[in-house]
């Protein structure tokens, strides 16, 4: 029996789109005996820290990568209708096999969002590929992909010339990517089945002698999972589940498939199997965690060190808030002081009291502070809180703890029209590749996942609002829970 391992998987950070959680996916990857797994989610690399932690924790080796979206320029973001004129995206793999590799896969990922949105594609070019191909395996990828694209379109020619144009700046690592779905014997609606584009992209492999891999366009963990999904891509696009227009995958296929189920399924290209696990001895372990580096923070002349310079603007700020110091007050800062010298982030707190004293300069509304830094009376002296913890007898170490030190976390309320300000001023003031903003996810909330269900199966709305207000209220429990406890709905 040939081995083989995923190298096409989307999980749930393909948002609206993949429904494979990462840990249950590379649970099912442990029970069937894989080596390691592939992650390759829809034009971003968000579940990527994630997924090396958990493939980690279960010996399994990650494989970093991405299915981008791929146009002619990525910098065009004006059609016009009216011409024919469209967004003309591909879907193209690309994976690290090594450090270099991640760099450029998260290089090309972040420019596909900074120079090549388009509304919510991120989108790359070639010119973009071949400054940042280095440590990359590249793919002939889906239907969807240039070369499926132009053999469905009927130009094997310019098909062909594709096939070149990867291969001359991949070299060994391109690999032409076959994969077979039912429900898609009549692609075009002239009767071109995905097994009519296969054939032709194994004619090109072997006249390139370009080596052949199997994937499943995975979606989704289990076979029964495809109608959860199949909502999911309601939701996505607004539609109906009666809706015999709407977008949807051609089966049930689109699942993360057993060994023996991808053997079954390519029994007549067992190195298109094999082939898998050559890619895979390819790749580096990737290991995604960092030392914290934070920015050096210009000291103005007279100061040799952070240290010195924290020391002084809490102390100045001290006299301001209290007046006069007493023994009590200057034990406290003190100590609080040396812990976050020994801790390293003296930087950090420089950086966070510039920021919010900038913001109150430019007439930005600040918030008093909240969280445990309204524990840190040096926080409270440089004026990034308005809080005395001293009066109140709050905890310095519910913040910076001297014996578990990790990175102190403090959250800042700005108002709304002036965050855009303050944005502006550290940007300016740090340089553009130095700063990034942070993103949060939000999950579909019980209730809400309620509702959009029942619009998606066209239920009556006044009954899908009894049930959706009949959910129980306590706090944190998520409709899993609720319906595997056997907790009563009353509706």
């Amino acid at each position: 029996m040939p081995d083989f391992l995923h190298l096409h998987c989307h999980t749930q950070y393909s948002l609206l789109d993949g429904a494979s959680r990462i840990e249950t996916l590379m649970d099912k990857a442990v029970a069937d005996g894989h080596k390691g797994v592939a992650l390759t989610d829809h034009g971003n690399m968000y579940g990527a820290f994630k997924f090396v932690n958990e493939a980690h924790k279960r010996k399994l080796k990650p494989i970093v990568g991405c299915e981008f979206y791929l146009v002619e320029d990525r910098h065009v973001k004006s059609f016009s209708r009216k011409q024919g004129e469209k967004d003309r995206r591909h879907h193209q793999l690309l994976l690290a096999k090594d450090e270099a590799g991640y760099r450029n896969l998260s290089k090309l990922c972040s420019l596909g969002f900074i120079e090549g949105l388009y509304g919510e594609y991120p989108r790359i070019d070639k010119e973009l590929l071949v400054q940042y191909h280095e440590g990359l395996i590249a793919t002939s990828c889906c239907l969807a992909a240039e070369i499926p694209a132009t053999i469905l379109e009927g130009d094997l020619v310019k098909a062909e010339e594709h096939v070149k144009w990867w291969l001359d700046l991949f070299g060994e690592d391109y690999y032409i990517e076959l994969q077979r779905h039912r429900g898609l014997e009549d692609i075009d609606g002239r009767g071109k089945s995905q097994e009519d584009v296969n054939q032709v992209l194994l004619g090109f492999a072997k006249k390139y002698n370009i080596k052949i891999i199997a994937t499943n366009d995975a979606h989704y963990v289990e076979e029964q999972d495809w109608r959860p999904h199949d909502i999911l891509l309601c939701i996505n696009t607004g539609s109906k589940l009666d809706d015999t227009k709407r977008f949807k995958f051609s089966s049930s296929d689109y699942f993360f498939k057993t060994k023996n189920e991808m053997a079954n399924l390519f029994p007549d290209l067992p190195e298109a199997l094999d082939n898998t696990l050559e890619i895979f001895d390819k790749i580096k372990p990737l290991n995604l965690k960092r030392d914290v580096l934070l920015p050096a923070f210009p000291l103005p002349s007279g100061f040799k060190t952070q240290d010195d310079y924290l020391r002084h603007l809490t102390f100045v700020g001290a006299a301001k808030r209290y007046g006069s110091i007493d023994a009590k007050i200057e034990e406290r800062l003190n100590f609080e002081l040396e812990v976050i010298r020994q801790s390293g982030y003296p930087g950090y707190f420089l950086i966070v009291q510039d920021l919010t004293s900038s913001a109150r300069e430019m007439g930005v509304s600040v918030g008093p502070g909240r969280g445990s830094a309204a524990g840190s009376a040096v926080a409270y002296c440089l004026a990034i809180t308005n809080i005395d913890p001293i009066k109140y007898d709050l905890l310095f170490e519910r913040f910076l703890n001297p014996e578990r030190v990790s990175m102190p976390d403090i959250d800042i309320d700005f108002d709304d029209e002036g965050r855009s300000k303050v944005i502006d001023y550290v940007v300016e003031k740090y340089g553009r590749n130095q700063v990034a903003q942070i993103i949060t996810y939000g999950s579909m909330a019980a209730k809400m996942s309620i509702r959009d269900v029942g619009r998606v199966l066209n239920l009556e709305l006044k009954e899908v609002d009894k049930i959706s207000k009949s959910f129980p209220q306590q706090l944190g429990l998520s409709l899993q829970q609720v319906l595997g406890s056997g907790v009563l709905i009353k509706a």
